[in-house]
């Protein structure tokens, strides 16, 4: 597995929470976040954070460390 930066389109929710609405992946295609399921905080680095989203009705990982925003690909 690779690490793919992407871009991202977040915004906050009510109770501000950074949630993604979008990714641009790296051949510039942009995809949907169609729900969060939920995110986490690693417990090495509190600045790590996983996104579990659905993007084409496929559930999948998006990681932020700091203001860096990627997913992995084979």
């Amino acid at each position: 597995m690779r690490k793919v930066p992407v871009g991202v389109l977040a915004q906050f929710d009510a109770d501000g929470k950074l949630l993604p609405v979008s990714i641009t992946w790296e051949n510039g295609r942009i995809y949907r976040v169609e729900h969060v399921l939920g995110m986490r905080v690693s417990r090495m680095n509190r600045e790590n954070r996983r996104y579990d989203v659905v993007i084409r009705a496929q559930q999948t990982c998006l990681y932020r460390t700091g203001d860096q925003w990627y997913m992995e690909a084979e």
